[in-house]
């Protein structure tokens, strides 16, 4: 069994623990905060516990299980060696923050996107840094797995053109799962954790509203693909990862959109920008890009 197949495995068991125990603890919470009403700020919806739940079952479970995850070196993850680490994020970066800038010119020039400096200096400084740090944490978690892991694994058993669809596919849509609603648990029901799982998938139900924003992220999962395999390592992904993540977050705090709807040019549904037309002829000329920089390096 191969290291992505045993993460799956791990990933399961994890929901399964969470989907069993997080009703209980979400119960055992609100009646804390019931008991002690100077914590009533900290009254949390059931998905809010249930991602708590899923996250210290996870670090548990790996704990006690990580030989068997046998997740390799960080060679073995794309981390190494480290020569080219500084010049590949700060090129996968650059790049993707210039396409951000490039696309939200063409909004403004479109008078979809007003440029404008809405915040105070404080409060965009911290803003901005909020965004900077999650842009380098969800980075390199998500290029860890799922290209130096997921996609590596994929490539080795199907080959090359599976590989990349399917661990592309999987990239995007796992972005749509979300739970529908941020009821607070205040009873027992042992079947919450369990419903909360089905509910997360409804977005697939709408193919209409879903679609535009998988294509997206779709060929993003494809262009991260490919920067991995070009260079032999995860640095050059990361850096890109993390820039778009950066410009996605950072977008409202130098401007503002002129409507809620953007369009089928810069985005008609959610996630908004990432389901334009002109976002993912975007994702294609950094992806022709990175071909041309790299032409000396394919591995």
């Amino acid at each position: 069994m191969k290291t992505y197949q045993r993460l799956f495995v791990f990933a399961r068991l994890a929901l399964a623990v969470t989907a069993l125990l997080s009703p209980w603890g979400a119960v055992a919470w609100a009646r804390f905060i019931a008991d002690h009403s100077a914590w009533h700020l900290h009254s949390y919806p059931f998905s809010r516990i249930f991602d708590r739940f899923f996250m210290i079952s996870g670090i548990g479970l790996f704990v006690a299980f990580r030989s068997y995850l046998k997740i390799g070196t960080l060679r073995d993850l794309g981390l190494k060696p480290l020569t080219d680490a500084r010049r590949d994020v700060a090129l996968g970066a650059a790049l993707a923050v210039a396409s951000m800038v490039v696309l939200i010119a063409a909004m403004s020039f479109g008078e979809i996107f007003t440029p404008v400096f809405r915040l105070s200096l404080s409060e965009s400084l911290s803003r901005s840094a909020s965004a900077l740090l999650a842009a380098i944490s969800v980075s390199i978690i998500e290029e860890v797995f799922f290209r130096g892991i997921f996609f590596k694994g994929l490539r080795e058993d199907l080959g090359r053109l599976p590989g990349y669809l399917v661990a592309s596919v999987f990239f995007s849509a796992i972005h749509f799962v979300r739970p529908a609603n941020d009821l607070v648990l205040t009873h027992v029901d042992p079947w919450a954790g369990i419903r909360h799982l089905v509910t997360s998938f409804q977005p697939f139900l709408d193919p209409v509203a879903f679609l535009p924003g998988f294509v997206g992220l779709f060929l993003i999962g494809v262009v991260l693909c490919y920067a991995f395999e070009r260079t032999g390592n995860l640095y050059l992904s990361i850096g890109l990862h993390a820039g778009w993540i950066f410009g996605l977050k950072t977008v409202r705090v130098f401007g503002d959109y002129s409507r809620q709807d953007l369009g089928w040019l810069f985005g008609s549904s959610n996630p908004k920008i990432v389901s334009g037309i002109a976002t993912w002829l975007g994702v294609a000329l950094v992806g022709i890009i990175i071909h041309r920089l790299t032409a000396k390096r394919a591995c």
